[in-house]
């Protein structure tokens, strides 16, 4: 089938340079002006920038040498934080404002290993630390020493001033009933490694890191402990409110893989739970379908960061005979459903290779997160 994904890296490279851009300097009835041209995430995306979308964008730009594109995304998102103390799910003023996990680390060190431009990354650099201590101190902080989302996010006056819909939810983890009575494993280990990002960039341009960055990394590694169970083997989300583990397996409970956080032989027993989320199309977001405990995304649907995830850690844990049947399980049913559609989209089922779910949950093109993906996984897989 790698013939076939070749075949799609110039479908996806055209689109990108001629389909998904836009440019607003200045401020609209529904759009925060950008100082730079931006990607969008697809033909329905309200033509806005998001946070959470453009990690998985820019691992196309760059794959594509479309350096200065991903550099613009990374510096939009910058200019928000700078405007508004905060990187909204987008700048868009009425879309809901989801909290998402803190990415912009990860952006930095990517436009960095590609460009190795030491000036730009000591211009930068500060705004991604202040994003990370504002997500390690209030209201983020829990009982448990580790950290959790916040409803509280964005300031009182950010609404009037902005114009920013002062709503909430949570992009990536709609798994929890209130959001800040959980500490996630997926937010906790990105933190983990962000700190330590931090740290290592930091070294880049001054030669030396604060170690307070590197304290807070073995915090939350030694905390962490907590989210696992060595009945299961797996991670789970911490019930605060109840003091115990919330046995809802997900995806989420494989991110430590990808931070790179636990030892070979931990990694080799999570590894062990992948089987439960296998289907035809790769993995699910669920091992099973956990009714009203999981309303959107679950069983047996998929969207193409949390695939992006796994893969990406079992690759870096060298456990490629996993990666290269689930990536391309993956790979397949995106090719062949963009050659029946003509498009990529949202989320797929793994089920029945379709865009489909047998509850009505609203599916769309969407561009951007599913190609970057694509893409990602073929450079990972080594199918080039």
């Amino acid at each position: 089938m790698s013939e076939n994904y070749q075949s799609l890296i110039p479908e996806i490279e055209k689109r990108l340079k001629q389909d998904f851009w836009q440019e607003n300097n200045s401020d609209t009835n529904e759009l925060l002006g950008l100082p730079y041209p931006y990607t969008v995430s697809g033909k329905d995306s309200r033509q806005a920038l998001f946070y959470w979308d453009t990690f998985f964008i820019n691992q196309a730009l760059l794959h594509f040498k479309m350096i200065d594109e991903a550099r613009h995304n990374v510096e939009n998102l910058i200019f928000l934080f700078r405007k508004l103390n905060f990187i909204p799910t987008s700048n868009h003023k009425k879309l809901p404002n989801y909290v998402q996990p803190p990415l912009l680390p990860w952006m930095i060190r990517d436009i960095y290993r590609a460009t190795g431009d030491k000036e730009w990354l000591r211009r930068v650099l500060p705004e991604a630390i202040k994003e990370f201590n504002i997500w390690t101190t209030k209201p983020h902080t829990s009982p448990t020493g580790l950290y959790r989302y916040s409803k509280k996010y964005i300031p009182a006056d950010t609404e009037q001033d902005q114009g920013i819909s002062k709503q909430y939810s949570l992009i990536c983890s709609q798994r929890f009933k209130n959001v800040e009575t959980i500490n996630p494993v997926d937010l906790n280990a990105i933190l983990y490694r962000n700190a330590k990002l931090l740290y290592d960039l930091q070294i880049e341009i001054n030669g030396h890191g604060e170690d307070i960055l590197l304290q807070k990394s073995d915090h939350i590694k030694k905390i962490m402990d907590m989210f696992w169970d060595e009945k299961e083997n797996f991670y789970f989300d911490n019930d605060l409110e109840n003091k115990q583990l919330i046995k809802v397996k997900t995806l989420s409970g494989f991110m430590p893989l990808f931070v790179e956080m636990i030892d070979k032989s931990r990694a080799t027993a999570l590894t062990g739970q992948i089987k439960h989320f296998v289907g035809p199309g790769g993995l699910s977001y669920t091992d099973k379908d956990y009714s009203s405990k999981i309303p959107t995304l679950k069983y047996p649907l998929i969207t193409a960061p949390c695939i992006y995830f796994i893969i990406k850690g079992l690759c870096d844990y060298e456990f490629m005979e996993d990666a290269a049947d689930i990536g391309t399980s993956w790979l397949d049913m995106v090719y062949e459903i963009y050659q029946s559609t003509g498009e990529m989209w949202e989320w797929y089922n793994i089920q029945d290779k379709s865009v489909k779910s047998s509850n009505g949950f609203p599916n769309t093109p969407i561009g951007g997160w599913t190609a970057g993906t694509f893409i990602a996984l073929i450079d990972a897989l080594g199918l080039r």
